[in-house]
């Protein structure tokens, strides 16, 4: 480009700057002027933005099957998804015993984040088992391995749905109790 045509064109955008910053100031000027500096009421509260429209029935099953980018929070997924996972997790397991989880990523094509519940489920269950830990971790298929997948995944969400058993309490004392307690005293 030539010199005459940048430094006219350095000048308009200076000039374009300069207006810019003018009216931007001006309206905080005129802002700050309604301002009051006594205890009156509190301004409204901002509205919060809209909350998104529920997913469609398909577009929740798309969000599941779609693996999430790294570093992000996955969909919330069902028992059955889980399951599904832990089936082909354990029947990889089968075919290559003592593999780590990188290659139980890249083989399944699953992120870190989508694997680390259905290996724990599979190891609480019994149907997957490790040796070792951290980076040296490698994993086997367990001796229910078959099809106890889906049973494990349903046996972990029953259970979550188990009404807790309520604490024993200490007995009370009772007025025979007590009046023993008296007597020998």
């Amino acid at each position: 480009m030539s010199n005459s045509l940048q430094s006219a064109l350095s000048q308009i955008s200076e000039e374009f700057a300069q207006k810019v910053f003018e009216v931007i100031r001006t309206a905080f000027i005129a802002e700050l002027g309604k301002v009051t500096l006594s205890a009156g009421p509190a301004p409204a509260p901002r509205a919060r933005a809209a909350a998104p429209k529920a997913l469609a029935p398909a577009a929740k099953s798309e969000a599941v099957k779609k693996p999430a980018a790294k570093g992000e929070r996955l969909a919330r997924r069902s028992s059955e998804s889980i399951a599904e996972a832990l089936d082909g997790i354990a029947g990889l397991l089968r075919k290559k015993p003592g593999i780590g989880s990188e290659e139980i990523q890249k083989t399944l094509g699953l992120a870190r984040n989508e694997i680390a519940r259905p290996i724990a489920l599979g190891i609480s269950t019994g149907v997957l088992r490790k040796s070792g830990e951290k980076r040296a971790t490698k994993y086997f298929a367990g001796s229910g391995a078959k099809s106890a997948a889906k049973s494990a995944a349903k046996k972990a969400v029953s259970a979550k749905k188990a009404p807790k058993k309520a604490p024993k309490k200490a007995p009370k004392k009772g007025a025979d109790e007590a009046a023993t307690a008296t007597e020998s005293t």
